[in-house]
Order: C-alpha cells, then sequence, then structure tokens
C-alpha cells in the first residue's frame, strides 16, 4: 500500500505569509504612525506641491435603467424542458 506523502511547500507558504502579514501591519498602521506631526516625513509632504484643482463636467450623471417584458416575475413558474434534455 503506498503511503501518504504530504506536499513539502507547506513551510514556504506559511514562511510567506508571515511576511506578507508583516508587511501589511508595517504599512498600515507604523507608516502612518511616523507621519505625526513634527516628524521628518511629515515635513517632505508638506514640501510637495499641493493638489491642482479639477472641475468634473458634467457635474451630475443621469443614469437609466430598463428592464425587458420577458423578465420573471416572483411567481415560481418551471420552465419546460427543451428538445435534448431528459428529466
Amino acid at each position: 500500500m503506498n503511503r501518504y506523502q504530504p506536499p513539502s511547500h507547506h513551510p514556504a507558504f506559511a514562511v510567506a505569509a508571515l511576511a506578507l502579514t508583516a508587511l501589511t501591519i508595517a504599512l498600515t498602521v507604523v507608516v502612518p504612525a511616523n507621519m505625526a506631526p513634527g516628524s521628518r516625513m511629515s515635513a517632505i509632504m508638506a514640501a510637495a506641491p499641493s493638489a491642482t484643482e479639477v472641475i468634473i463636467s458634467p457635474a451630475c450623471i443621469d443614469t437609466v435603467g430598463v428592464r425587458e417584458a420577458s423578465v420573471a416575475s416572483g411567481e415560481g413558474r418551471v420552465a419546460p424542458a427543451s428538445q435534448g434534455q431528459s428529466s
């Protein structure tokens, strides 16, 4: 009888998952915390050019939805089987 051999790539996936978790926490928690007022990063961001004002034209977008008449209603109807299908 053949014995089950588990794949050996599971530890590599675990290490990759831990590395991506650390990277995610660093980017979402540590980096914004370092951008507190008075830090070097906030001075760099303050020196960056400011955003440019833009005008969005048209300012209002109208959407229209049209439904076909053949849409099924809330009643539970069973569609007849086609020629090639058997029940």
